[in-house]
């Protein structure tokens, strides 16, 4: 099915959102949160979109109620941070 990843420099960079089709028109499209290192999304949505553009900023909205409520409970200055660096193999 088709991906359209949208990975803003505004996305914390350990965290995206990709927006899926996973359904039958006329609503197919999800979003789901990945995090870097993960093969599988750590949130998607319950609802399917009828269009991308709809889908990306709901899951825009989703991640940053995700990332508050993530450095609420871990504080920013712990967020584990991915390192690409040994990541390229």
């Amino acid at each position: 099915m088709g991906e359209f990843p949208d990975r803003s420099t505004t996305d914390h960079l350990d965290f995206s959102v990709v927006v899926k089709s996973r359904g039958r028109p006329p609503s197919p499209w999800k979003w789901e949160i990945y995090r870097a290192g993960r093969k599988s999304p750590i949130k998607q949505s319950d609802v399917y979109f009828s269009t991308v553009s709809e889908a990306n900023r709901a899951g825009k909205k989703a991640l940053s109620l995700f990332l508050s409520e993530f450095h609420d409970e871990a504080g920013v200055e712990r967020l584990p941070r991915f390192d690409r660096s040994k990541s390229s193999k």
